[in-house]
């Protein structure tokens, strides 16, 4: 008879009693880590710690603490290249750090706390599955929360017509307050001045702009890597109620990409044109108001008091005072953009801000790091939209639930393609058909 030695882990059952393979517990404790991450950084993403100008993301501990679980448990594994790269951009934001407070710029101010966060929030990328994580069902289980926000998100934007307003937890629930840090970003969305609706933002996420991000992730990911339309129309709908462009900007960019990247993307690029076209088409006849206000708002980045001016097209003007600056190689130092007289809110990205606080030499070495870490070929259309969007945003930089589905995403995905090929080979295997077979049969009565 055989015996388990002292200390040793007892071989997991299934319901009925009998052991079950190492392959499957490895991909039940998989999901396990895929869906606590998840829900970390989307069900979770208001939720943090607002401590002086600053905050805390209950999101980043939280995730450190999973990514250190999987290394302890032999799941996950240190990415030696990206910890190379981030550790030279380490060095030089410290380098960048010491001259600033020996050579004080007299138009900055300092901020080492920035350069604490940033280095904390990027440790998400630095830990990749081992051979034990399996990596297959990462992106339908992203897949899942698209949808479960897609269909909050609509109910959210048609409840409040009945009189039931859920758009902000520190409105709804006050007693949560101390625990929310929504009150730094856009939590009363109403469509416009003077207006009574309120702008959907998918129920658990912070913005509506947000909201528009990851419910245009999610159609790139059903065409270009499930293959699949069922879900589109679910996607635009709730993208509609939303009324933010950011999404479908990031998207249109990564298309485009995509498609000079590789020309063998041409086809489907245009094919998946033209299934949004036909959506938008059928979208502008079913809810007209809401279609003429969602493009309405395509040309608000003229305006100089826009969020669409100081997002995309501001920051310009921040380059032109620090681009003949000789400080400007390795940069001013750790929060000099925001406490600079030229900043105002909205007007950073993280290019600008990696260039004003750590230079030309860092802006380099993070945005390889950035790179290294996220591009893949076999999901280029994640990979591509992923470092778009995060250029993109305003506080995308120092934005923990962002780089937490990055690192999701980017580095914990496996390839759709292979892992269906293995589902298939799975159900064709002759023990999979054996089993099937002799599957006992319930007897059915003559009444039946």
């Amino acid at each position: 008879m055989a015996t388990i030695a002292p200390g040793a882990a007892a071989p997991a059952t299934s319901r009925i009693g009998t052991a079950l393979p190492d392959s499957t517990v490895d991909r039940r404790r998989s999901r396990l880590f895929v869906h606590l991450a998840l829900i970390s950084c989307l069900c979770l993403q208001r939720f943090g710690l607002v401590i002086g100008g600053g905050t805390i993301f209950f999101s980043l501990p939280l995730f450190l603490a999973l990514i250190g679980l999987m290394l302890v448990s032999g799941y996950g594994r240190i990415r030696m290249v990206p910890l190379f790269v981030f550790g030279l951009f380490a060095l030089e934001g410290l380098i960048a750090t010491l001259v600033a407070i020996n050579v004080p710029e007299t138009r900055q101010q300092l901020s080492i706390l920035s350069l604490f966060s940033l280095l904390s929030i990027y440790l998400c990328l630095l830990v990749g599955p081992s051979g034990r994580f399996n990596r297959d069902d990462v992106i339908d289980i992203f897949l899942f929360y698209v949808r479960l926000c897609a269909v909050l998100g609509i109910a959210q934007y048609l409840l409040q017509f009945v009189g039931v307003r859920i758009f902000s937890f520190m409105l709804t629930f006050p007693a949560l307050n101390p625990i929310l840090i929504e009150s730094l970003y856009n939590y009363n969305p109403i469509l416009s001045y003077g207006s009574s609706i309120i702008r959907s933002n998918g129920f658990f996420l912070i913005e509506p702009s947000v909201f528009s991000q990851l419910l245009a992730l999610g159609m790139a990911v059903e065409f270009f890597l499930k293959r699949q339309l069922k879900y589109l129309p679910l996607y635009a709908v709730a993208y509609l109620f939303s009324f933010s462009g950011t999404g479908l900007l990031a998207l249109g960019l990564s298309i485009g990409i995509l498609m000079l990247a590789d020309r063998r993307y041409t086809v489907r690029v245009l094919l998946f044109v033209l299934a949004l076209a036909a959506l938008a088409t059928i979208a502008a006849f079913v809810f007209p108001d809401q279609f003429a206000s969602l493009a309405g708002r395509a040309g608000e980045a003229s305006y100089s008091g826009s969020s669409g001016y100081a997002r995309y097209f501001a920051q310009f003007e921040f380059i032109g005072q620090y681009t003949d600056k000789t400080r400007s190689l390795i940069g001013f130092g750790p929060g000099s953009m925001e406490r600079s007289g030229f900043f105002f809110t909205g007007s950073g990205n993280p290019a600008l801000k990696l260039f004003i606080d750590y230079g030309i030499i860092g802006s380099i070495l993070f945005a390889t790091f950035m790179v290294i870490s996220c591009w893949r070929r076999d999901i280029a259309i994640i990979s591509i939209f992923c470092l778009v969007n995060f250029q993109m945003g305003g506080g995308n930089l120092l934005f923990p639930p962002l780089i937490i589905l990055i690192a999701i995403l980017c580095v914990w995905s496996g390839d759709p393609d292979q892992a269906a090929a293995r589902q298939g080979s799975a159900l064709n295997h002759p023990k999979s058909r054996a089993a099937r077979s002799s599957a006992p049969i319930r007897p059915v009565s003559t009444t039946q």
